[in-house]
């Protein structure tokens, strides 16, 4: 079952620094290389059947759009989403009541301003964990509105307010990114959320492996593709009979390098 999925926006975002296609992918790879199934769609869409929802930078969202994901979060959904969000209807208007307008009440926070950041320029974070972490290319200054604040600015005149947001609504909970944070700390993030969202991975697997579930009404199938040189061990959730080789397989599956195999999983 696919429990994640990342909304994007119908228009790419005004300001060129901030490219769509590299945004979406800095989600997508940690997801990915954790055997995280992801879903992509657009953020009017039935979002029901998800357990977390992420939405980069959503320049560009209906009213339509902007209520589907409000109504998601309300019901008990987790919604993680970045900068420069919120700033236009389907005209392509500005938005008005403060930043992000449609999203205000649901993140628990007033944008006052963004502020682009020049190319080389970088801040850097203060967590609760006490690791310093690197940021860059944007920087949204943020007054909480209810939010918990998760990390805040170290450097420049937004040194201390708030970088990362949390915000408990209705029987779910909404999380901001204020900047662009370096990969190791979207990575820790991300796996934070899963956890609170009760997403796990589809098979526990070293990092070049694929494991892909695939359910009919009769039968659940477990795709597993080894993109190595060498032979990996990937720990299996349930046995299954390999339909390629007609082996069957219990609590583990060795493959070669660069072999496949589709397991018709046992059901528990």
């Amino acid at each position: 079952m696919v429990e994640v999925q990342l909304v994007c926006s119908i228009a790419d975002n005004a300001l060129a620094a901030v490219s769509m296609l590299p945004r979406v992918y800095a989600f997508y790879k940690p997801l990915y290389e954790a055997n995280v199934p992801v879903d992509f769609a657009h953020p009017g869409s039935d979002l029901s059947s998800y357990r977390l929802v992420v939405a980069p930078n959503l320049y560009l969202v209906t009213d339509d759009s902007a209520q589907n994901i409000r109504r998601f979060v309300a019901d008990g959904g987790t919604l993680l989403m970045s900068f420069f969000s919120g700033i236009v209807d389907v005209h392509d208007h500005i938005r008005l009541g403060s930043y992000p307008a449609p999203f205000r009440e649901l993140l628990g926070l007033r944008i006052e301003d963004f502020v682009p950041m020049v190319g080389g320029e970088t801040n850097r974070l203060h967590t609760a964990d006490g690791e310093p972490y690197a940021c860059d290319l944007w920087a949204d200054l943020i007054h909480l509105e209810g939010a918990q604040s998760l990390a805040s600015y170290t450097e420049n005149y937004y040194a201390g307010t708030p970088a990362v947001t949390g915000h408990t609504f209705g029987a779910g909970a909404a999380y901001y990114l204020g900047t662009r944070t370096e990969k190791h700390y979207t990575k820790s993030l991300l796996q934070e959320l899963c956890d609170e969202a009760a997403v796990s991975p589809t098979a526990e697997a070293p990092p070049g492996v694929d494991a892909v579930r695939r359910k009919g009404e009769d039968a659940s199938f477990l795709f597993v593709l080894n993109h190595n040189q060498e032979t990996v061990e990937v720990q299996l959730p349930q046995g299954g009979r390999d339909l390629l080789t007609d082996k069957e397989h219990q609590s583990k599956l060795t493959l070669d390098p660069l072999d496949v195999a589709i397991l018709q999983e046992i059901a528990p």
